[in-house]
C-alpha cells in the first residue's frame, strides 16, 4: 500500500500487478504455496495435541475433545486468585492426594487420582514456582505446602527474586536490579484465573511456525529482482521509458505484498484453525499464568501481538536482505540461501561462541520471541533500563526502512549484461 501511495498513477498499478503475475507464474512459487499449505495444516495438528485431559478412567484425550473437557473443569475456578482460592487449591490437592487411587501403585489408578487434579494444575503450578528454589524446579512442591504458606505466592515471588539478585549467580548492576524488582513489584494481584491453555499451546509454536513461514516467503521474493538477468530480458527492461524508476519501484511494492500479505494471512489462518479447536479463553489473564518469572507485565493477548509483530519486522528484515542479494549478485539462488543464514545459521553461531550480550541483537531473535520473554535480557540506553524486545523491534523495522532505498539505488544503477 505504501508503494501505491508513493506512486499513485494506473500505470504503476499495472505495473506492480505485472510484477506479481511474473512470481507466481512460476511452478516452483505455486508449490512453495502448497508446501506452505501443508505446513499449516501439519503445524496446526501438533499444536492441537500439545493440550490433553484425562478422563474419570484415567484415558488420555488429546486435540480438541480434550480440550473442551479440560476447559470445563479448569472454568470451575475462574475468577481471581486470592489468598481463599490458594487455601481451597491445597486443600483440595491435600484431599486428592489421600484418596486410594492417589495411593495406589497401579498407574491407570494414579491417573484417575491426577484427573481429579486437572481443574486446580494451573494454581498449584502457581505454588509449585513460588516454593522451588530459583533453579531447582520441584514437581511435587505443592504436596509438602500449608494451606498457610500457600497465601504467600505473590510475595514469594517477588523475595525469590531478590534473593536470586543477592546471590551473585547473574551479574546484574544496582539499576538493573532496580528495574527487575520494580516490574515483579508493579504486576498485579491477585492474578485474575481462566482456561489458557489455547493461548499457552498457540504462544508454545507459533515460533517455529513464523520461522518455516519467513524462509518460504525469502524463497517466493528471491528472484524479483534477478529474474530480468537470468531470462536475459534486463536490456528490454532497463532501456524502456519507466525501467530505471517506476518499475524498480514496483519491483519493491511487489516484494513487500508479498511479505505482508503472506504473513499475516497465515499467522492469522494458524491463529484462527488453534483457538477455534483450543478455545481463545483466557486471553486477558497475565502471561506469568505461563511464564512465572517473566518480567513483562502482559496478558496472552498482548504476549501474542509482540511474537506477531517482532516475526513480520524479523521476516521483512530477511526478505528484504534476499531481495539485496538479488539485486547485487543476480542470482536467485544466492537470494535464497540469505534468509536461511539470518534466521537459522545465526541460532547456531549464538550457540558456539561466547557472546551473549552481541547474540541476544541478532536477527533471528525478532522470532524468538516467546523465549525472550522468559529471559531477564535487558539494555541501558540512555541512563535507562529496557528489555531487549524494546529494542530489537523497532531497531529492525528501520533497518528495514534504511535498507529501501539502498536496494532501489543499486537495481536502478544496474548494468546491462
Amino acid at each position: 500500500m505504501c508503494f501505491y501511495i508513493i506512486l499513485g498513477k494506473r500505470q504503476v498499478k499495472k505495473m506492480l500487478r505485472f510484477e506479481l503475475k511474473k512470481v507466481f507464474c512460476k511452478f516452483k512459487n505455486r508449490m512453495a504455496v502448497v508446501l506452505l499449505l501443508l505446513i499449516l495444516a501439519a503445524v496446526s495438528m501438533l499444536t492441537m495435541n500439545r493440550v490433553e485431559y484425562v478422563d474419570s478412567e484415567g484415558n488420555h484425550i488429546s486435540g480438541m475433545m480434550g480440550a473442551r473437557s479440560l476447559r470445563a473443569e479448569k472454568q470451575k475456578w475462574k475468577g481471581e486468585i486470592t489468598e481463599d482460592v490458594l487455601e481451597a487449591v491445597v486443600r483440595e490437592n491435600e484431599v486428592i492426594n489421600s484418596s486410594p487411587e492417589a495411593l495406589s501403585d497401579d498407574i491407570s489408578e494414579q491417573n484417575k487420582a491426577y484427573a481429579r487434579k486437572q481443574g486446580i494444575s494451573d494454581i498449584a503450578e502457581l505454588i509449585n514456582n513460588a516454593f522451588s528454589a530459583w533453579r531447582d524446579y520441584d514437581y511435587f512442591t505443592v504436596d509438602h505446602v500449608s494451606q498457610e504458606e500457600a497465601k504467600s505466592v505473590y510475595e514469594r515471588r517477588v523475595s525469590n527474586l531478590k534473593q536470586y539478585l543477592d546471590s551473585g549467580e547473574e551479574t546484574f548492576t544496582d539499576a538493573q536490579k532496580d528495574y527487575l524488582t520494580k516490574q515483579y513489584e508493579d504486576l498485579q494481584t491477585p492474578f485474575y484465573y481462566d482456561y489458557t491453555d489455547g493461548w499457552s499451546a498457540l504462544l508454545q509454536n507459533i515460533s517455529t511456525f513464523i520461522l518455516v513461514l519467513a524462509l518460504i516467503i525469502g524463497f517466493l521474493v528471491s528472484g524479483i529482482f534477478s529474474s530480468e538477468f537470468q531470462t536475459k530480458a534486463d536490456a528490454i527492461f532497463f532501456s524502456a521509458r519507466l525501467g530505471r524508476n517506476r518499475a524498480v519501484l514496483s519491483k519493491m511494492g511487489a516484494g513487500f505484498l508479498i511479505t505482508t500479505f503472506f504473513y499475516f494471512v497465515f499467522v492469522l489462518l494458524y491463529t484462527a484453525v488453534v483457538l477455534a479447536a483450543l478455545g481463545a479463553d483466557g486471553a486477558n489473564c497475565p502471561i506469568q499464568m505461563d511464564m512465572w518469572r517473566c518480567v513483562y507485565n502482559i496478558t496472552f493477548l498482548q504476549a501474542y501481538l509482540l511474537i506477531v509483530a517482532g516475526g513480520y519486522v524479523g521476516t521483512l528484515f530477511a526478505a528484504t536482505l534476499s531481495m539485496l542479494a538479488s539485486a547485487l549478485t543476480r542470482s536467485t539462488a544466492t537470494a535464497i540461501i540469505v534468509p536461511f543464514i539470518v534466521l537459522c545459521a545465526f541460532p547456531f553461531l549464538s550457540r558456539v561462541i561466547t557472546l551473549p550480550g552481541i547474540c541476544s541483537f541478532f536477527p533471528d531473535q525478532l522470532l524468538e520471541i516467546y523465549i525472550t520473554l522468559k529471559d531477564f535480557v535487558l539494555v541501558e540506553l540512555g541512563g535507562r533500563i529496557v528489555n531487549v524486545i524494546g529494542i530489537l523491534i523497532p531497531a529492525y523495522a528501520l533497518a528495514c526502512l534504511l535498507l529501501e532505498p539502498i536496494l532501489y539505488r543499486i537495481y536502478k544503477k544496474a548494468q546491462v549484461s
